[in-house]
């Protein structure tokens, strides 16, 4: 079986989401530590504005890439998203560029992603201004152990 491009891989998923489908995808990245890391695997579904809520983890599209960041605020048909573990707020992104919401997560190596979507993770759309750079710099203490820890093995 050929496997698909990743234009061609989000092409589909956008025509799924489209059809009032919901779809599987996996995490990349770390920007949402602790909550999610890269390889859980979570559900999205599509979303209108008017459904958007504060502390909703948002999937947008960003530089050809899907970007799945929780909202801090909305206005106007723009948003405002930040990385649960990034430092900083996203740049302003219009709604036209969001994808859906993330309404599960289906597989994870750690416990606390079950609350990601809840109302424990929901809550750090109001703390963010501390838990962003916080997350940040332990993610980055827990990198650095994981590495040191491969190194020995």
């Amino acid at each position: 079986m050929a496997q698909l491009s990743p234009d061609k891989y989000l092409s589909v998923l956008d025509d799924l989401l489209a059809k009032g489908q919901t779809v599987q995808v996996s995490v990349r990245g770390m920007s949402m530590f602790p909550l999610l890391m890269k390889g859980d695997v979570v559900l999205v579904k599509s979303v209108t504005y008017v459904t958007l809520r504060k502390g909703d983890i948002v999937v947008f599209e960003r530089n050809d890439i899907w970007v799945a960041h929780r909202l801090i605020h909305k206005t106007d048909g723009k948003l405002r998203t930040q990385g649960d573990g990034n430092r900083v707020i996203d740049a302003t992104l219009p709604f036209s560029s969001v994808k859906g919401v993330v309404v599960k997560v289906t597989k994870s190596r750690w416990l606390l992603a079950r609350w990601a979507t809840k109302w424990p993770g929901r809550t750090l759309a109001y703390t963010y201004i501390v838990t962003g750079p916080t997350f940040c710099l332990l993610g980055r203490i827990a990198s650095k152990v994981y590495c040191m820890l491969k190194k020995q093995n």
